[in-house]
Parts: structure tokens; sequence; C-alpha cells
């Protein structure tokens, strides 16, 4: 079982491996899972608090300007309390804080590094933050060709507006008929001022196939208590795609 790894924008690789080493230590103890980290294409300032703990060069997946990190959570929060859908949400999120972001470039880096790569096929993906995003809109995007899954099941930690990849804006339910037609877990957390954007992805995936797990934190994968709950769902999206292979 092969998973290639996608971190957060402001970040790398070593950052994801570090946060994902309580999960991947207790996934190891019973299932064969090679997880596989990659970089991002764009070299870029470290997202907020990355700098003090990890070492760079920093890299993000998404081909635009790195918004301000605590200017997009205060603007996450405010239209939150008026946002009926999470598709009001990303709407808004992607008019007024994302407004030339889109996936294109992004999608056909992830798409050749995974086709390449020496170590693949890869059974799964797993994406934090904006590689989340960009997991997603690739996976949407061969969806939307007619093209088969590149995986069998994906893993979507915290993730951020799931961006169009054949113009500007959000990809969303309301508006959109391509779905992600393969076993998902998503995992958001309910202080995340991201939150609302996890949800505008759940509702791109096959409600049959598709699991939400909320760890009660912020924008982060937690340590400790949480990582019990994480292990089992990851097991559980596994066997899921399993079956269906």
């Amino acid at each position: 079982m092969k998973i290639i790894c996608l971190h957060g924008g402001g970040a790398n690789s070593n950052v994801l491996k570090t946060l994902l080493a309580p999960v991947t230590y207790e996934l190891g103890k019973s299932d064969p899972i090679q997880f596989f980290f990659i970089d991002g294409p764009v070299e870029c300032t470290p997202a907020l608090g990355v700098a003090e703990q990890y070492d760079g060069p920093y890299y993000r997946f998404l081909h635009c300007d790195a918004p301000d990190v605590a200017q997009m959570a205060s603007l996450a929060r405010s239209i939150s309390k008026s946002a009926v859908t999470p598709e009001d949400f990303a709407r808004e999120m992607a008019k007024q804080g994302m407004a030339n972001a889109e996936s294109s470039q992004a999608c056909d880096y992830v798409e050749q590094h995974v086709e390449q790569h020496v170590d693949g096929p890869f059974d799964g993906v797993l994406g934090f933050s904006e590689g989340a995003s960009v997991a997603a809109s690739l996976m949407l995007r061969r969806a939307a060709q007619s093209r088969p899954p590149l995986f069998k099941f994906a893993i979507f930690f915290c993730a951020i507006l799931p961006l169009r990849y054949d113009g500007i804006g959000a990809i969303l339910a309301d508006e959109r008929s391509e779905r992600i037609n393969v076993p998902t877990l998503h995992i958001i957390g309910a202080r995340d001022p991201a939150r609302l954007s996890s949800m505008t992805l759940y509702n791109l995936c096959n409600r049959h196939l598709a699991a939400l797990y909320d760890h009660g934190k912020g924008h982060t994968i937690p340590w400790g208590p949480s990582t019990e709950n994480i292990t089992k769902r990851f097991h559980e999206v596994i066997q899921r795609a399993q079956m269906l292979s």
C-alpha cells in the first residue's frame, strides 16, 4: 500500500512528515503502508509559525500570491457567520480572499509527479490544507474529463477551497456536476477557520463513500488522543477502497 502526501502552503514535505508521524507510526504496527512526501514547485515564505519549528526552504503547490494567513482566518470567521451553506462561504471567500487563484498548473505538476514517480503507482493520496485542495482539484479534473481515477482513495486534512482547474474561483457542488467517486476521509477541526472550506470539498465527494471526522482542534494535525481516532478512520477508508478494488 502506497500513499503520496501533499503538504500545506508555506511548508514542505518534512513538515507534513513530522505532523503525521504519530499516525504513520500507529498505522505501521498493523499495515504495510508506505508514505511518500513531495514538495510543491513554488518556493515561498513560511506559513504562520512554521519557520520557528522547521527549517526551510518552504514551498506551495499553487501558482498564486500567498494570502496573509491571519487576514484570511479573520475573513473566514467573518464570512462563516452569515453563510447559509458551505458553498455560500466558498463563493465569498474566493471572491474576497483568493480572487486570482486557480489550480491548473498545480494539478499538472502533481499529476506528472505521480505518473512518473519511481515508486509509483500509488494507491491513495493524502493532502493537508493546500495539498488537500490540489489533490481534490486534480481528482475532480480527471472525473470531468472521464479519465480513470488516479487514486483508489483520498484522505483530506483541513482542506482549503478546492480551486477550479479551468478558470478562476472555487469548484462548488451547487454549480458543477463532477464528483470524486472513490472512498474519501475528510478530517476537519471544529476550531479551524477553514472548516467550511473542508465541507465544500466533502460536498464534492460521493456521499456513500465519504467519511467525516472532527478532531475538535484548529487548522492542524493534532497529536494526542485524536491519533487513535484518526488511525481508526484511516483503516476504515483503506478497507473500503480494498473492498471496491
